[in-house]
């Protein structure tokens, strides 16, 4: 459970300090060492799917956690036990702390602490601001006044597995081919043209895949979650309360059965190139395809991520730092008359071109 952690020089809030292993005083600067093992023991322990799954409520390892749902979005979120006032991460309505209640939940295996502080995400965003392409002229006003930042631990799970794919399709070789034709000016020409001749083709191919992330969230969406990639999960520490100290934890809503279907969805483009590179040729036709999945292996995790938002004529964009790397992802407005005229003057150049094509050909 996380509990209230209090400086012994001045008996204020210990805060986690990102970058380092210390817990520092927020009045006096007063700072605390956290205890390091001396070998990561759960963080990099994968643990067999299906023997969880089939004995769930025996094999899992629950922490107790003082947590509050959201009226409005449904985040669940963890707080300590010295936190009065605050407001959600995902949406930024007030949260009514005397209806948090004590809840058990999965303890995750590996943390990543807190690299990135506050100042430097909001360093990161400014620069993401400007260098967005079509922005409205006056946004980077907008976003300089943004400074409420807070700091998640956002819940994932990671799969490992082995995938056994049967494949059908076709595979296409390009040729060469003269073709006369008949141009506007009624005379004949000859030029080259490519054909494609098309094979049947079968086989079998084999896939291994390790640490696939899939969030463990519905209050943000898992297209910006994963444009924070990558992950440098080499540099996993075993689950301790201390890091969550001054940071909101949310806890996971989608359960791991699910998270694992997630996780297959993802494996498919590899393994579609898999089956093209198997195929060869010039194209490539998946016509069927059966996938086997064994050996499956899982982590849970929880990752560092700087949340915010920002308004821009009466609407909220919200922003998202991955707090490991600093990478910056976001929603972002468009000015309607850049896009106009960037959309015209595409048009403009791409009509120029196929007339000059035209004249050249004829």
């Amino acid at each position: 459970m996380l509990v209230d952690v209090k400086c012994k020089s001045c008996a204020a809030d210990l805060s986690y300090e990102p970058g380092t292993t210390s817990l520092i005083c927020n009045h006096c600067q007063f700072e605390v060492e956290i205890e390091q093992p001396l070998t990561v023991k759960e963080a990099h322990n994968e643990v067999d799917l299906e023997s969880y799954l089939n004995n769930f409520d025996a094999c899992q390892e629950k922490i107790e956690s003082r947590m509050i749902q959201c009226e409005s979005c449904g985040a669940t979120t963890e707080f300590g036990s010295d936190v009065k006032a605050t407001h959600c991460a995902f949406c930024d309505t007030p949260l009514v702390l005397s209806r948090a209640e004590n809840t058990k939940r999965i303890k995750p295996q590996g943390i990543i602490p807190f690299q990135i502080k506050r100042e430097q995400a909001i360093s990161n965003f400014s620069s993401w601001v400007k260098g967005l392409w079509l922005a409205p002229h006056n946004l980077k006003k907008h976003a300089e006044k943004l400074d409420r930042f807070q700091g998640v631990y956002i819940p994932y799970w990671t799969y490992d597995c082995n995938v056994a794919t049967s494949y059908t399709g076709k595979k296409g070789v390009n040729y060469k081919e003269s073709v006369t034709v008949t141009n506007s000016d009624g005379k004949t020409e000859t030029r080259t043209e490519t054909r494609t001749r098309w094979y049947f083709a079968s086989g079998h191919i084999t896939n291994n895949f390790d640490d696939v992330l899939v969030p463990a969230t519905y209050s943000l969406d898992s297209t910006q979650l994963h444009q924070l990639e990558p992950w440098d999960l080499s540099k996993l520490v075993d689950y301790t309360d201390s890091y969550l100290q001054g940071y909101q934890a949310e806890l996971y809503q989608v359960n791991l059965k699910e998270g694992y279907a997630d996780a297959k969805v993802r494996m498919q483009e590899k393994i579609e190139t898999t089956i093209d590179r198997d195929i060869g040729g010039d194209k490539q036709i998946i016509s069927t395809r059966d996938s086997t999945y064994t050996d499956a292996t899982f982590k849970h995790l929880i990752l560092p991520v700087w949340v915010s938002s920002y308004r821009y004529r009466e609407k909220v964009y919200r922003v998202l730092v991955n707090a490991q790397t600093g990478e910056v992802t976001g929603e972002r407005p468009y000015c309607p008359f850049k896009v106009t005229f960037m959309a015209t003057l595409v048009l403009t150049v791409s009509i120029g071109i196929a007339v000059i094509y035209h004249r050249m050909q004829y």
